[in-house]
């Protein structure tokens, strides 16, 4: 009996940390991306594990509840929650989200993990617990990432602070560039900043390139260079695989097939608005004023968000060449009967174009291609719409 008690008390002394305190560990929590728009991107958090309790924190929250949220969404200040929460918990219910859910042991040591702890903890007190979110400089990637350099000295740095040969653009294009419209809107709202060639460190916005950059990471230790990741496990996979293409689609086949329709579309308005009968001819005008209407809408939100808020990668956009508050003139012009002032529009539009891809060959380069194409084959099709006459005077009643 007294044998069985001493092995029993080894085996019991063997199992404890010689300092008498529970080991941590910590974790880098990798989600894939989702269904909704919002989560095309991915997202990521860190775990802090101490003996049986564990917590999950986490950069990137918002509530619409928050006070003024779509006052502060327009203007481009976009308030973002920091949180701390159970990691077995989030872990639990991210896993049955459909989406990959990828879990990396950092190699960490101790003294810093419960550095990173005691901040960690500081930051999601209710004093702290908020920060003006940005897409590409400060998200819940970001922060993550400037977390864990600062644990390993400043490596993870040292290791990517070098060119990447990518842009903001092609990296979030290439989460994007699955969905047309969706991609081809939100860069179309962006402006040239994001064109500048970016680093490796600067790719790590996004969620998955962080778990990129950490796996291919090499840090010095006592014993010489290690891997930074100790482990990894992917605790989930989706059902529906969302693969990263290597080259960035151009996506111009869906531009010409947008253009096209739309300056189709256009041409038979005008053609309606020139019949002899009197119901084609005012269907015809009001559906070409709805469009232009819709369109100049369009510019002025676009241009309100361009000049007025602080959404700072819309700035500088050439695209406010194309898309303006100012498509109500040539629906003016064809509700009035002016057929020079409809020609003129269109005509100077087309040299504002000319003006504009000039401007982007030469020094400007910013992605615009497919919003070219879309509105060149608008204005050409609109051109193409004086060889038919438009009525100076009202037709006779049908």
């Amino acid at each position: 009996m007294r044998r069985f008690l001493f092995i029993l008390l080894l085996l019991i002394t063997a199992l404890l940390p010689l300092s008498g305190e529970d080991i941590m560990n910590c974790y880098l929590v990798t989600v894939g991306p989702g269904e909704p728009l919002y989560s095309w991107f991915g997202h990521t958090g860190i775990i802090i594990e101490e003996g049986n309790s564990s917590r999950f924190y986490d950069f990137g929250n918002f509530s619409f509840e928050s006070e003024n949220f779509y006052g502060n969404f327009a203007m481009g200040r976009l308030i973002y929650l920091k949180i701390g929460v159970s990691g077995r918990a989030y872990l639990n219910y991210i896993v049955r989200e459909n989406r990959n859910v990828t879990v990396q042991q950092l190699n960490i040591p101790q003294d810093r993990i419960k550095d990173m702890q005691i901040f960690l903890e500081n930051e999601i007190q209710p004093e702290n617990n908020t920060y003006l979110y940005h897409h590409y400089r400060d998200n819940c990637s970001t922060r993550p990432r400037d977390i864990i350099d600062k644990a390993l000295d400043g490596q993870l740095y040292a290791a990517s602070a070098v060119p990447s040969g990518e842009t903001y653009r092609t990296m979030f294009r290439s989460r994007t560039s699955h969905s047309f419209f969706p991609d081809w809107l939100l860069s179309l709202l962006q402006g040239h900043s994001i064109d500048d060639e970016i680093s490796w460190w600067d790719t790590m916005f996004l969620p998955d390139e962080l778990m990129r950059q950490l796996d291919e990471l090499t840090i010095a230790s006592d014993s010489g260079p290690v891997s930074a990741v100790l482990a990894k496990e992917q605790l989930a996979e989706s059902t529906v695989q969302r693969a990263i293409p290597e080259k960035i689609p151009a996506n111009t086949a869906g531009a010409l097939l947008t253009g096209l329709l739309g300056g189709l579309i256009l041409l038979f308005l005008q053609r309606a608005s020139s019949s002899s009968s009197r119901r084609a001819r005012i269907s015809g005008r009001a559906a070409y004023t709805l469009i232009m209407t819709a369109l100049s809408v369009f510019g002025l939100v676009f241009y309100f968000i361009t000049f007025f808020t602080n959404h700072d990668v819309a700035s500088g956009n050439i695209n406010i060449l194309l898309i303006h508050p100012f498509y109500l003139v040539p629906a003016i012009c064809l509700l009035r009967g002016k057929r020079k002032g409809f020609s003129r529009f269109w005509l100077a539009q087309q040299i504002v174009w000319l003006l504009m891809l000039l401007v982007n060959l030469t020094f400007w380069h910013q992605g615009n291609l497919r919003t070219a194409v879309v509105f060149e084959l608008l204005i050409l099709f609109s051109l193409l719409g004086q060889f038919y006459p438009v009525r100076l005077k009202p037709g006779k009643a049908d």
